[in-house]
């Protein structure tokens, strides 16, 4: 069978949980559910974001035992016409109680799914997606229609959000790790006797966003390199001048006095450390269409940006595709005699389903308002001494930005790892050299980008925050999967 590799279909950790607990039952029957998600459509990838899950109980079967589940046709009636009402597309799931680490469809799954799906097909518009699911205790297979030829493809993998992350390789993925006995494997033996290989693996194979190229980004991309990141999206307007040489990774005076792009010196940096890594470059700010079409596909996303207008754009966008996002930010307060009276930073890991950075106050919507502006609006606020009409230039030091950036890919390689509990909101204080933790799980009720109507998992449904409409996909207009290195857009 024919493998569409740029297909994934991602769950939160949360729900995920629920799903499993739901297949899974003491009874050893098979059980299903049907799944709604938002497509996120990248240039090389596709990815399904699951949005809701609507779960089938003993009354909606008219057969449901340990090998064999039929829908009851009053269901079936619900089912399509709920799904032809819906934004969203349909994700079919059921499971095989007696599968663990391994699991497929049976020839009766194919035989009676290639029907449905063909008349889907027919009633639904090219933007609608559907897909089948299969899981074993410890396992998952999918398959994608594709309308091009009518038939059924084996998608790329399953993802889960989880405390550590989680994928089902699917089809010819399913090797890639034995395969994979190259230098980069002796390069990252030390690190894999502490943190585990299966880690590393997905580490080796997960696409990396950071927006913020100055001393915080650069110092960042510089550790993912070395922890083995090798598919990155960088996007940063800025060129490089002589005040950033304190703490700017990778720059040089020489680059400084040619105004080289930041995100063309850090794709030089990040391509000294492993010559095979991929690295997109965007030089312009968050978001043109470009930029948000391939971050929208990064399994992680770091913000290293300084102002609240960006980080409202980066943290809808999070929201809005499910993408584990890392914020960082630092700062140092001195007095006219030059005297440090506050100084320290923080790093905030927003996860799919959990708090954004809305929800815990991190986002000054006035500034946010202002940092926003239309260039003609700024200036007139100016003018009538609403905003400073001078930016005024804050203290930095490298070995700030570098403590911040270590904790941050720490808990970056505790998502993959989970090597200890995980820390979602921690600040550091240069003073007294400490650090506190808090906790905090669960979105606040009123926030409106990752409430229910809000943003939250919607995908291409919805435009992007500051940026332009989303434009018609299909699965065809999809390249297919190509391999080595790219060089920066």
């Amino acid at each position: 069978m024919k493998t569409a590799h740029h297909v994934e279909v991602v769950f939160t950790g949360e729900q995920y949980e629920w799903l499993h607990a739901h297949l899974f039952q003491p009874n050893d029957d098979e059980q299903a559910a049907y799944a709604f998600a938002a497509p996120a459509k990248g240039p090389d990838r596709l990815k399904l974001l699951v949005h809701h899950i609507l779960p089938l109980e003993r009354t909606d079967f008219d057969i449901q035992n340990g090998g064999y589940l039929q829908v009851s046709a009053e269901t079936a009636r619900n089912l399509v016409s709920y799904t032809l009402d819906s934004p969203f597309s349909l994700i079919e799931i059921h499971s095989h109680p007696f599968a663990r680490e391994r699991v497929g469809f049976s020839g009766i799954d194919t035989a009676e799914a290639k029907p449905r799906f063909d008349w889907f097909a027919q009633h639904t518009p090219a933007t609608f997606h559907h897909v089948m699911l299969v899981f074993g205790t410890d396992s998952a297979d999918g398959m994608i229609y594709d309308r091009t030829d009518k038939s059924m493809r084996q998608i790329g993998g399953v993802t889960i959000l989880g405390h550590p992350f989680k994928r089902f390789a699917i089809g010819e993925h399913r090797g890639a790790r034995d395969r994979r006995r190259d230098p980069y494997s002796a390069r990252m033996i030390r690190q894999t006797q502490a943190f585990g290989d299966d880690g590393q693996t997905l580490i080796a194979g997960a696409r990396v966003g950071i927006v913020g190229l100055g001393g915080m980004g650069s110092a960042v991309a510089q550790q993912l390199a070395l922890l083995g990141v090798r598919d990155f999206v960088l996007i940063d307007a800025d060129a490089l001048e002589t005040h950033n040489l304190n703490r700017f990774i990778g720059g040089t005076p020489r680059d400084a006095a040619r105004k080289r792009m930041k995100v063309d010196i850090v794709a030089d940096l990040i391509r000294s450390i492993d010559s095979r890594a991929r690295v997109r470059t965007y030089a312009s700010k968050f978001p043109t269409a470009e930029s948000a079409a391939a971050l929208k596909t990064v399994d992680v996303l770091f913000g290293c940006v300084d102002s609240h207008g960006s980080r409202l754009l980066l943290n809808a966008f999070s929201v809005q595709y499910m993408l584990p996002y890392i914020d960082l930010g630092v700062g140092i307060n001195a007095d006219e005699s030059g005297t440090i009276t506050e100084s320290g930073g923080q790093y905030r890991v927003v996860m799919p389903g959990g708090f954004c950075l809305d929800c815990v106050r991190a986002i000054d919507p006035v500034a946010a308002g202002q940092d926003l502006l239309p260039d003609d609006q700024r200036k007139l606020h100016q003018s009538r001494g609403y905003i400073p009409t001078e930016d005024i230039a804050a203290p930095a030091v490298v070995f700030l930005n570098q403590t911040l950036a270590s904790l941050a890919v720490g808990e970056f390689l505790n998502l993959f790892t989970a090597y200890r509990a995980p820390q979602r909101l921690t600040y550091y204080f240069l003073h007294d050299q400490s650090m506190r933790s808090l906790h905090m799980d669960d979105r606040r009720a009123d926030c409106a980008a990752c409430m229910p109507t809000g943003r939250l998992a919607r995908g291409d449904l919805e435009p992007v925050l500051g940026g332009e409409p989303p434009k018609p996909i299909t699965l065809s207009t999809l390249p297919s999967p190509t391999h080595g290195r790219s060089d920066s857009a």
